[in-house]
C-alpha cells in the first residue's frame, strides 16, 4: 500500500500553502481596490474572492501540481471543489459557534484548517490528479487481441 505522506506530499503541501498566502493577497488588494473604487462592498467581495480563486487554480496548476492538460476540465473541478469547501467550511463554523458556544474567531480558525486540509487533498487526489497515459503499443495490442 503506498503512503499517503511522501516527501513530494509534503513538498506540494508547502507549495499550496505558500499559493494560498498569495491568494489570499489577490483577494484583499482586488477588494480593497473595488472598495476605493466605490463598487459596493458585496459586488466587491465576490469579484476580489473570484480573483483568489482563479489565481490559486493557474497557480497550483503550474507549481504546486505541475499539471498539464485539461484545462477547463480541471478549472470546473476547481471551482467544484472551492464550493464544496465553502459549504463545509460554513457548516463547521455554524456547528462550533451555534451549537458549541465556540467563539467566532476560534470557529473561524479551526474551519480554515479544515478547508485547507480539504482544499490540498481535492486538488492533489481530484482536480490536479495525474491522468494514466496510455502507450501507442498497449493501445494496439488491445486493438488487436480485442482487449
Amino acid at each position: 500500500m503506498k503512503s499517503f505522506v511522501t516527501s513530494d506530499s509534503f513538498r506540494s503541501f508547502i507549495i499550496f500553502g505558500l499559493v494560498g498566502i498569495l491568494n489570499t493577497g489577490v483577494d484583499v488588494a482586488v477588494f480593497t481596490l473595488l472598495t476605493w473604487w466605490q463598487l459596493p462592498w458585496l459586488a466587491a467581495q465576490v469579484a476580489a474572492y473570484s480573483c483568489g480563486v482563479l489565481n490559486s487554480f493557474l497557480m497550483n496548476r503550474k507549481w504546486t501540481f505541475k499539471q498539464q492538460g485539461a484545462f477547463v476540465k480541471g478549472l470546473l473541478r476547481f471551482v467544484l471543489l472551492n464550493m464544496l469547501t465553502l459549504g463545509v467550511t460554513s457548516a463547521c463554523m455554524l456547528l462550533l459557534q451555534e451549537q458549541f458556544g465556540i467563539s467566532l474567531w476560534l470557529s473561524k480558525g479551526a474551519a480554515t484548517v479544515l478547508g485547507v486540509l480539504l482544499n490540498f487533498a481535492g486538488s492533489r487526489w481530484w482536480v490536479f490528479r495525474a491522468e494514466p497515459h496510455v502507450s501507442r503499443e498497449t493501445e494496439s495490442s488491445h486493438m488487436s487481441t480485442g482487449v
